[in-house]
């Protein structure tokens, strides 16, 4: 924006510039010309009356010595010839425009009878005014004064060059000036975007000053500050609503699983056992989303920073912490990383994902069957791949598995909370990392987790998984 600010100036001024200084600098030439043609025919009059009495007496007045005094006065030539054409002061310059045809030609018409006074000739790069000397009528020889238009050209050029470093000067003042006033302009706005990039990076104490810049950008600095008070407080608010609904959810959940569970030990086998367990099966599921709510609410509108962390050692971390479940279930969970597999985000973040990707791979798997967990780099991004030998999911379901609380049609009561893969993908989204679904080439699902890799050297040791 202050580029542009500063160029519209130029623009204008620009405009301006040129709209004054052509017309200035042609009516400038115009004017040298005129001048020097005045002056030339002036100097021809003017010799004319001062030699008539030596051109009509030849021997009278030296005719040498006027010319040789003109000549060191002004910057011409001068040449005098008698109506016989006879040259009585040659002119010091040799050109071919002086020759004895060209002068003799003007002498002749001078004495024609036509119209009398002082003429003007074009030769070359030379003006040559031909004034008669005696009477117009039957003059006795002539005056040719000539003058040199590189003079009047080098006059009117260095006016040119005046008028250009004058444009110049005034373009180079208009920028420098343009561009304090699109700075005093633009700083204000500068600053608010800095500001709402710190807002929408999860610091809610981000303020633009509103005490600096124009009227207009005060105004604005100070809308979005109330906006932004607003937003930090609604945020507040539901942050604090979260963890207190969760933390009381808690307690009453674990008080009715132990009452279920006191009063199922003293029912009889027949005596409505299987209806305690359903509910107590409804209640480990509902357990699971408030864990998962909150887990949400705590990773929404949060950037932690990022560190690098080895994605392999993650990796057969988790499979090991994950081996004992599936060996109940009787599910082989295969592991493969690379070594050196490098990865940039939040501590702790990794361990989740790979987490609840296994808990989905493992329940979908049958027995017999196996979960493969590999790592592999390429093009500057690390792919974590999960995969299952389930029955696999349609692309309309994998599509819409990340929902929250969604759950796929063959999925059985109690099974999930349906809120596994929105964590993942909200804690993918918080690196810079994208998370999907695939197809197997075995007909199951490819959970895969596409992050930004990262160097291996000095790398921080993984920290531990944290809700």
């Amino acid at each position: 924006m202050r580029r542009r600010l500063v160029l519209s100036y130029l623009t204008v001024t620009a405009i301006i510039l040129i709209a004054l200084e052509v017309p200035l600098g042609v009516v400038y030439g115009r004017h040298e010309q005129d001048v020097a043609t005045a002056g030339l025919q002036h100097d021809a009059a003017a010799l004319a009356t001062l030699v008539e009495e030596g051109v009509e007496h030849p021997g009278t007045v030296d005719l040498t010595t006027i010319a040789d005094h003109y000549r060191a006065e002004a910057a011409g030539d001068l040449e005098i010839v008698s109506r016989s054409g006879l040259v009585l002061v040659k002119p010091k310059t040799d050109e071919p425009e002086f020759a004895l045809p060209v002068v003799r030609a003007r002498i002749a018409a001078l004495g024609s009878g036509g119209a009398v006074g002082v003429r003007l000739l074009q030769a070359g790069d030379q003006t040559m005014a031909i004034a008669p000397v005696g009477p117009p009528e039957s003059p006795v020889g002539a005056v040719v004064v000539s003058g040199s238009d590189a003079t009047v050209d080098g006059r009117i050029h260095r006016a040119w060059l005046a008028l250009g470093l004058v444009a110049v000067c005034v373009l180079t003042a208009v920028a420098l000036l343009g561009a304090m006033v699109a700075r005093s302009v633009t700083r204000p706005l500068t600053q608010l975007e800095r500001v709402a990039l710190r807002l929408g990076g999860g610091d809610l104490t981000a303020r633009a000053p509103a005490d600096r810049g124009p009227p207009e950008a005060r105004a604005l600095s100070r809308s979005f500050n109330a906006m932004a008070a607003r937003l930090e407080e609604l945020v507040t608010a539901q942050r604090k609503f979260v963890a207190d609904a969760s933390h009381q959810l808690r307690s009453p959940l674990t008080a009715l699983r132990l009452r279920l569970e006191n009063v199922a030990a003293t029912l009889p086998p027949d005596a409505g056992a299987d209806d305690v367990d359903a509910v107590l099966t409804e209640l480990d599921r509902l357990s699971r989303v408030v864990d998962g709510l909150l887990l949400l609410a705590r990773s929404e509108g949060q950037r932690p920073e990022r560190t690098t962390i080895d994605a392999a050692a993650i990796v057969a971390d988790r499979c090991h912490a994950w081996a004992a479940l599936a060996e109940e279930a009787g599910v082989r969970l295969e592991g493969a990383a690379g070594p050196g597999v490098a990865v940039r985000m939040v501590p702790g973040y990794l361990d989740q994902i790979l987490d609840n990707l296994l808990a989905n791979a493992l329940e979908a798997t049958p027995s017999g069957q196996a979960v493969r967990v590999h790592a592999s780099q390429a093009d500057g991004m690390v792919e974590i791949h999960v995969v299952d030998e389930g029955r696999g999911m349609a692309e309309e379901e994998r599509r819409r598995a990340f929902d929250r609380f969604w759950r796929g049609a063959g999925s059985s009561p109690g099974s999930g909370s349906g809120l596994g893969l929105a964590i993942v993908r909200q804690l993918a989204g918080a690196c810079g990392a994208e998370a999907e679904l695939r197809e197997a080439p075995g007909g199951g699902v490819d959970a895969v987790v596409r992050i930004p890799s990262a160097r291996m050297g000095d790398r921080p040791r993984p920290a531990p998984a944290t809700v």
